[in-house]
């Protein structure tokens, strides 16, 4: 399980090492987002949802991701 405060590390280190300049608000609107949108919607039939206070599975995750390609470009997540 992947918890909000887990992605939001991971999204901050990926912003850093990429030089991207995202504010403290925007790294956490942007994980908020994917957290939410993965947790309602960017999943397969197949996989089911989980309580956004448990987190997300992996697989949510990647299907959330790669609805957002131009995203991926700039992070050095790789699934």
């Amino acid at each position: 399980m992947i918890k909000l405060d887990e992605l939001r590390v991971v999204l901050e280190a990926c912003v850093e090492e990429n030089g991207l300049l995202f504010t403290r608000d925007q790294i956490d609107q942007l994980t908020q987002t994917l957290y939410d949108d993965a947790v309602k919607n960017g999943v397969p039939e197949q996989i089911t949802c989980t309580d956004s206070d448990e987190g997300i599975r992996f697989e949510q995750l990647k299907a959330q991701m790669v609805k957002h390609p131009g995203l991926l470009e700039n992070l050095s997540i790789r699934f």
